[in-house]
């Protein structure tokens, strides 16, 4: 840095503050920091971030963990959470860093690798039985979780109610009688209020309904069951688990939707053509971001912020 002040004709401290972004370009002259930058580009100098972050006490870079081993990013639905949360640090100026932590390893030590000072507050998405959750509101460190509401955590979830109620009064006006929620076996609590919309709709519009746990079989032994037992179309808890039941379906040569009807949740990809109800995950993520940012600004922010879905009729009802 003083090499650069000394090319440039300016003070150490002057060097400094033009290579700061953006509050650089506030404090001085256009042409005095056109001059250091030159400066430090004929030297081939960068400034260092650990030094930086040691002095500011921040690293502007922030986490994404998910309860779920890794972030699988082949996911439709982390990628649209991974491009939400991008747009969010490009907005924010932040940078970020994906946390990769495996099932072997005790809470305890991964929330000690999360607050190892590599980031300056965290974005989670994981489901509140992941033993992790309980150990994050009382930890001191800026957290906002995404998807699935947790306890004592600001959090930007989707209106999972609505989504449940959409499905139910759907299939009701396609003449449906009896249906099915397909439930997830690690049930997240979005899904748990996805479930219960849907059932309470269900009553009220006369739709007989009930719900499949998938840790009580497959794909294969729900299909099974809902054919012996009359049930004529399925709620799936979100895409993926419909997209198995459709293929499911193609290799037991059951129609769909003329011998049973199929909806998912997400709505990543309509490509498919599948009934479903469109999340705005990528959004979601995004606003994340910025209510991470304000609780690094000490800025009040408000408990849960929910987001509007809507349903996209495809193929599949």
């Amino acid at each position: 840095m003083q090499q650069v002040a000394a090319r440039a004709g300016v003070s150490a401290m002057t060097a400094s503050l033009a290579l700061r972004e953006p509050d650089g370009a506030k404090r001085m002259s256009p042409k005095t920091r056109e001059r250091v930058v030159a400066a430090a580009r004929e030297l081939n100098y960068f400034p260092n971030a650990r030094a930086r972050a040691l002095r500011l006490g921040r690293t502007n870079v922030i986490g994404l963990y998910a309860g779920h081993g890794f972030v699988n990013v082949r996911s439709p639905f982390f990628t649209e959470i991974v491009s939400g949360l991008q747009e969010g640090c490009e907005e924010t100026r932040k940078d970020l860093l994906l946390h990769s932590t495996f099932h072997s390893r005790s809470s305890s030590d991964v929330l000690q690798e999360l607050l190892d000072g590599r980031i300056d507050g965290l974005v989670v998405s994981m489901p509140p039985a992941d033993p992790l959750s309980k150990l994050l509101p009382g930890c001191g460190f800026p957290v906002v979780a995404v998807a699935d509401p947790l306890d004592g955590l600001p959090s930007v979830v989707v209106d999972d109610a609505s989504a449940g109620r959409l499905i139910a009064e759907h299939l009701k006006s396609k003449g449906h009688r009896k249906a099915l929620f397909v439930m997830s076996s690690t049930q997240p609590s979005s899904a748990v209020r996805r479930r219960d919309a849907f059932l309470e709709s269900a009553r009220g519009v006369g739709l007989c309904s009930a719900v499949w746990n998938l840790r009580e079989g497959g794909a294969k032994d729900l299909v099974g069951h809902a054919r012996a037992a009359g049930i004529t179309s399925l709620a799936c808890w979100n895409d993926d688990a419909a997209n198995d039941l459709l293929a499911e379906c193609r290799e037991m040569n059951i129609a769909v939707p003329e011998e049973l009807a199929i909806t998912g949740f997400d709505g990543c990809s309509t490509a498919g053509n599948l009934t479903t109800v469109v999340a705005p995950w990528a959004e979601a993520a995004r606003l994340a971001v910025h209510t991470l940012n304000s609780l690094l600004a000490n800025e009040s922010v408000q408990p849960e912020q929910v987001l509007p879905v809507h349903l996209h009729e495809g193929s599949t009802t």
